[in-house]
């Protein structure tokens, strides 16, 4: 969960060493609760993946896929994998995002899903969708405001309904607008959200409506800032893609949360137009 412990390794010393560090910070819930702990430590590795990454969130109902939304993410920081942006409606032209929800939903078929609301996170490559993880749950985070704000859908209601044996019906929902968010870290923002009047402008910006503020907790003060995990998404909508990206750029400027070291540009960079 959220690419905790995932790094970039090139050659099995290099891994060995990780794995020992991870099996000895992350022995069980406690240490990091929220990842799966309670169910063990063993590790997994996998090959590295070119190409774009994305977030495919299905509601599926007795096997069949009801419904299907698909997010984007920013590169991540070099040799590490935490998100940094987000956009959504996609910006794959819509071959490919017809592609990446059937390779989704075959996924989840395929491991016994049947009912639910399912997060897959998967790369589109040049050779096609990869699968990088399945999530038996929906998407965490800011996706269900996303979606629910967007198209009108409500993933948690989703969930509730299959649950209690009734189909939603979703009648291909239209999105009304375009968002795109930044992840917030420790090591670069802290200073930002401990300052108490900075704080209250962009959760007072949130209320008004001129941005979407979520956050990992519900008061700054119960932050862990000692972990290098997204302590909050910051997010924009507007009309089209170019001009969600203009107005998060100028929010990122006006607030510093884009550094040489953070440079939230790059991470925007491949938010376009079919952007494959």
């Amino acid at each position: 969960s959220s690419a905790v412990g995932v790094k970039l390794v090139h050659d099995m010393g290099e891994a060995k060493e990780h794995l020992s560090s991870l099996q000895e910070k992350l022995t069980c819930e406690e240490d990091h609760p929220g990842i799966g702990l309670g169910y063990g430590n063993s590790m997994l590795m996998m090959k590295y993946l070119e190409g774009t990454e994305h977030d495919i969130d299905v509601v599926l109902y007795n096997r069949k896929l009801v419904a299907a939304f698909v997010s984007d993410n920013g590169p991540t920081k070099k040799g590490f994998f935490t998100e940094t942006a987000a956009c959504m409606p996609s910006c794959l032209p819509k071959d490919k995002v017809g592609q990446i929800v059937t390779a989704a939903y075959q996924c989840c078929v395929e491991i016994g899903l049947v009912s639910g609301a399912f997060n897959v996170e998967m790369k589109m490559t040049p050779a096609g969708p990869k699968l990088i993880e399945i999530n038996a749950r929906m998407g965490g985070f800011y996706l269900r405001d996303w979606i629910k704000e967007i198209y009108g859908v409500d993933l948690l209601r989703c969930v509730f309904m299959t649950a209690c044996g009734i189909k939603p019906l979703i009648n291909k929902p239209k999105p009304r607008y375009q968002m795109m968010g930044v992840m917030c870290v420790p090591s670069v923002h802290a200073p930002i959200f401990k300052n108490s009047q900075t704080y209250d402008l962009i959760k007072n910006l949130h209320t008004m409506g001129h941005i979407r503020y979520n956050a990992i907790e519900d008061e700054i003060e119960d932050v862990d800032f000692e972990t290098e995990e997204p302590m909050c998404n910051i997010a924009v909508h507007a009309g089209n893609v170019a001009q969600a990206k203009e107005k998060l750029l100028n929010f990122c400027t006006l607030f510093h949360l884009s550094t040489e070291e953070y440079d939230v540009n790059r991470f925007l960079g491949n938010f376009k137009e079919n952007m494959i």
